[in-house]
């Protein structure tokens, strides 16, 4: 066929659709029971509706300070910031806890009553003291999340944010063999002296995920996964080599440290840095020193056992670890090993544990009652992070805005603003800080907005790198100025009670 015949048939298929599109109501044609949507003419030419001025509100969210700006690559600063300025809070104008699925009976959503007079930065004081004594040892964190933070995605922003104020360096813990990359750092893996795939590498086991990756026991480690090297399981894995280098050789303290921990039951091994032929012993859990300004350091391993990952840090100053747990919503904590978790968070001072789960539940609920048993096993989980580290703060992060269809238009998942009013009032019920994203993006169809400024990817769920970044700096910002609203407080009964955890229920 001639290229011109091609041409006239491409014009013409989509006269005959935008004909389809002018022509089709908006409530669809019904056929008996189903009914054919179709886009209109104004969604496919992506013409504003009248909802345009809720969207574009002139409430602006003011989220750069000095701080963030001198802690981020400058390449990101101007895309970033040209995004926050243009980037607007929605009114809720909807009464979205009320909002209906297509084709179904009204969902009735029980109404949420919070203690609105409580600052949940109270609750976050165990850490704000121990970043008093930073200079003097390590302060840790530990970010669990689902695939909301996978690739180091808001962690990141958090870890270069403290990491610049009050020191540190590393990038905390990091699994065995990375099978999703992240944006801070490299690793590979060669395995009786075979280069390794992101998905190959000793036997795994996960505490999440799908089911054919359990294993019997509880014995899971504080990252919720453990690599098994044994010949007997796969050949060759008791003899593997790694090489670990940051991301970018630029000028930031994660890029840098001096000291690796191995947490494994009974693997040994050393350590090279780059430009060194010296070798430096790893015995199972143990710190080791190795030089400073660490940019690459490779690994032998030999022997079989079981690791549970490596930490990279430096003696002083602020760690932060990311463990991503894809498709989770973190109601697996209770099935890990407590003594381990225990041993950990003494041994490495944790004191601010963050939990960002929720937004995996969101697709698949229809029913209330249904995020009223989950938030419950949220509940456990919480407490029994805090019988594991009776010493640090807990941070429950909430889901961010995520839309779906209904009726053909996008919108807010008509239970997700229930389930973040339950997170919250569950957070004050177990005395811990809770912090909304889903507020902070704006609310009720926020997700719009931030997709229209090229923030979170087509599924209208998850972040871009520039909208990770965004989210990452409100939430330290928000964490940051607690220290210095508490550091005003005048109620130190209050504080005091909630540091020894005296009036949790």
């Amino acid at each position: 066929m001639r290229p011109r015949y091609i041409a006239y048939t491409i014009w013409i298929t989509i006269a005959l659709l935008g004909v389809v599109c002018a022509i089709v109501p908006e409530s669809g044609w019904n056929f008996g029971a189903k009914t054919l949507r179709w886009p209109t003419l104004a969604e496919v030419l992506m013409i504003e509706s009248d909802n345009s001025e809720i969207l574009m509100d002139s409430t602006w969210l003011t989220m750069v300070d000095s701080t963030w700006l001198s802690v981020i690559d400058t390449t990101e600063i101007i895309s970033d910031t040209e995004s926050v300025e243009k980037l607007t809070c929605l009114e809720d104008t909807t009464d979205a806890e009320n909002s209906v699925l297509p084709k179904e009976k009204p969902i009735h959503i029980p109404h949420v009553i919070l203690d609105e007079g409580i600052d949940a930065h109270m609750y976050l004081q165990a850490f704000y003291q121990a970043l008093d004594s930073v200079q003097e040892k390590t302060v840790r964190v530990v970010h669990y999340g689902d695939s909301q933070i996978e690739e180091d995605r808001m962690t990141s922003m958090l870890r270069e944010r403290w990491q610049h104020k009050y020191g540190g360096g590393g990038v905390g813990l990091i699994p065995l063999h990375q099978t999703i990359p992240t944006r801070s750092i490299r690793q590979w893996m060669s395995m009786d002296g075979h280069l390794q795939t992101t998905q190959g590498g000793p036997k795994r086991y996960l505490i999440y995920g799908p089911r054919t990756m359990r294993q019997e026991s509880d014995d899971y480690g504080v990252m919720g996964q453990v690599a098994v090297m044994d010949n007997t399981v796969l050949q060759g894995s008791e003899d593997i080599r790694l090489t670990i280098e940051p991301f970018s050789n630029k000028h930031m303290a994660h890029n840098y440290f001096n000291r690796v921990r191995l947490l494994t039951d009974s693997v040994e091994g050393y350590c090279q840095v780059k430009g060194s032929e010296e070798q430096y012993a790893l015995l199972p859990n143990e710190l080791i020193e190795i030089p400073d300004s660490t940019m690459q350091c490779k690994i032998h391993l030999k022997g079989s056992g079981r690791v549970y990952g490596l930490s990279l840090e430096t003696a002083v100053g602020v760690i932060v670890d990311n463990i991503p747990m894809r498709g989770s919503s973190g109601s697996f904590f209770t099935k890990i090993d407590s003594a381990s978790l225990s041993d950990f968070y003494r041994e490495t001072n944790t004191r601010l544990i963050i939990l960002q789960f929720g937004g995996n539940m969101i697709p698949h609920t229809k029913n209330p009652s249904t995020l009223n048993g989950y938030v419950k096993t949220l509940q456990n989980q919480v407490r029994y992070l805090r019988k594991c580290a009776p010493q640090a703060a807990i941070l429950f992060v909430g889901p961010s805005d995520m839309s779906t269809r209904i009726d053909g238009k996008l919108t807010t998942y008509p239970l997700l603003p229930y389930l973040d009013k339950r997170l919250a009032l569950m957070a004050q019920e177990e005395k811990i800080a809770y912090w909304s994203l889903y507020n902070a993006m704006g609310g009720f169809e926020s997700m719009l907005t931030w997709h229209s400024r090229g923030l979170v990817g087509s599924d209208y769920v998850h972040f871009t790198r520039s909208g990770a970044n965004i989210a990452g700096r409100m939430l330290g910002k928000w964490i940051d100025e607690g220290k210095e609203i508490m550091g005003k407080a005048n109620d130190s009964k209050i504080t005091e009670q909630v540091i020894n955890n005296d009036s949790v229920k």
